[in-house]
């Protein structure tokens, strides 16, 4: 069976595609479509013979000879072309290239001209470049000490602070290059950007250098001994604090004793991190004991170490006056000697001594009586020791009240005899 104007024809039970004039065009046409892509990928790919031109590669200057430096020639520039693998052309980049010269045989200073080398990557030829040679003067190496300048910026100080001084870890630093062009450097800066600053820090800045215009100056062949310093940045800081006094036996308190110093307070200046821990200065330790009568005692105002003040104070008046204690002087007989030795005798010139106490006014103490009280000698210093002595007395009083403050005035010795 056969039917007209089908795709297909049915002979002896098998189908069998109809071939017609417009499937075979189509056919033709796509496959000449395939062949060109193919085509064209493979001149984009594969084709060896691609050419590009590459200009400014910049032309360094390597093998320098021990004790010359570059002057000038390390600003040229060579243009090329070059040749391979069209891809590999393509993917080529200014980093793929270097450009050279070796200056290993130029030993002496002075004008060479000398040979521009360049390498590529594998695969990758040059066909052409230009200059072929380039000219570098080289001069004697030398070196300069330039000092260190320390710039701040970008920072603010706390108001109750100010800045003393900013110090490098180093003073100096050493470049070395063409003694031509280290005339042009003048100093040496380094940068530190703190922020705020209530405080003493310690922070690190780049070396950058100077020419004598302010500029910065910048040459591949001037190098510096240290790339970064450390710089101490020293931030002192004012306070306003009491000025005050201590005991040295603890006998006096609120209660028994006025003490009015004059001045009363002082400003201060220091190290912040010094100041934030003083609260108050002490001027002196008052010994109760030496403290016979009401007055004013004058002392030397010494401050911390590392601390100032901004006001003209030398000396610092301290007024006593006691409140609710009495004095009086008692005969004392009980006098007892502490590591005499033995075949010893001692013998005392008087077989008393009178002893100044005060205490809390009242009652108890227009009683308390000499029997409380011992005058104590110590003989440890006077071993080997014949004849007259004066030995130092310790006062010892036995005060049973909490409530009333008994304690001697004064110092004391007694003099004896010792015999052997």
């Amino acid at each position: 069976m056969k039917k007209e104007k089908e795709a297909y024809v049915i002979d002896n039970g098998e189908y069998r595609v109809k071939r017609t004039k417009w499937l075979d065009i189509a056919a033709i046409i796509l496959s000449i479509l395939i062949a060109f892509i193919i085509w064209l990928y493979a001149i984009s790919t594969n084709s060896p013979i691609y050419e590009s031109s590459i200009s400014s590669i910049n032309v360094s200057v390597e093998n320098i000879p021990t004790g010359l430096s570059v002057i000038s020639g390390l600003d040229h520039t060579i243009d090329i072309k070059v040749k391979g693998k069209r891809s590999d052309v393509l993917a080529l980049t200014a980093n793929d290239i270097k450009a050279y010269v070796d200056a290993s045989g130029s030993v002496e200073p002075g004008t060479h001209t000398l040979t521009v080398n360049v390498t590529l990557p594998s695969g990758i030829t040059i066909s052409e470049k230009y200059p072929e040679t380039v000219t570098v003067y080289l001069d004697n190496t030398t070196s300069k000490s330039l000092p260190i300048k320390i710039n701040l910026r970008n920072y603010t100080i706390d108001t109750n602070c100010t800045l003393e001084k900013s110090t490098p870890d180093l003073s100096t630093v050493t470049v070395k290059g063409p003694a031509d062009e280290l005339n042009k450097i003048k100093e040496a800066q380094v940068t530190i950007e703190p922020g705020y600053i209530n405080n003493s820090i310690t922070a690190s800045g780049s070396v950058q250098l100077y020419d004598y215009d302010g500029n910065v100056y910048s040459n591949p062949y001037v190098t510096c001994s240290v790339s970064d310093v450390m710089v101490r940045i020293d931030v002192h800081k004012y306070k306003t604090v009491p000025l005050t006094v201590a005991y040295k036996y603890g006998y006096f308190n609120d209660d028994n004793v006025s003490i009015n110093v004059e001045p009363a307070e002082i400003r201060i200046k220091g190290a912040a991190d010094v100041i934030d821990d003083i609260n108050s200065i002490v001027i002196a330790t008052i010994d109760e004991t030496e403290v016979m009568s009401d007055g004013k005692v004058v002392y030397e105002l010494e401050l911390p170490n590392g601390i100032t003040t901004q006001q003209d104070i030398e000396n610092v008046v301290v007024n006593i006056a006691h409140k609710n204690t009495s004095v009086k002087t008692l005969s004392v007989r009980n006098i007892r000697l502490d590591n005499g030795e033995d075949g010893r005798t001692y013998e005392f010139t008087h077989d008393s001594v009178n002893v100044t106490i005060r205490g809390t006014s009242g009652d108890y103490f227009s009683e308390f009586s000499e029997d409380n009280i011992t005058v104590v000698l110590d003989m440890k210093n006077y071993k080997n020791i014949l004849g007259n002595v004066t030995v130092p007395a310790q006062i010892e009083i036995i005060n049973p009240s909490s409530e009333n403050l008994i304690y001697a005035l004064g110092s004391y010795s007694v003099n004896l005899v010792i015999y052997g």
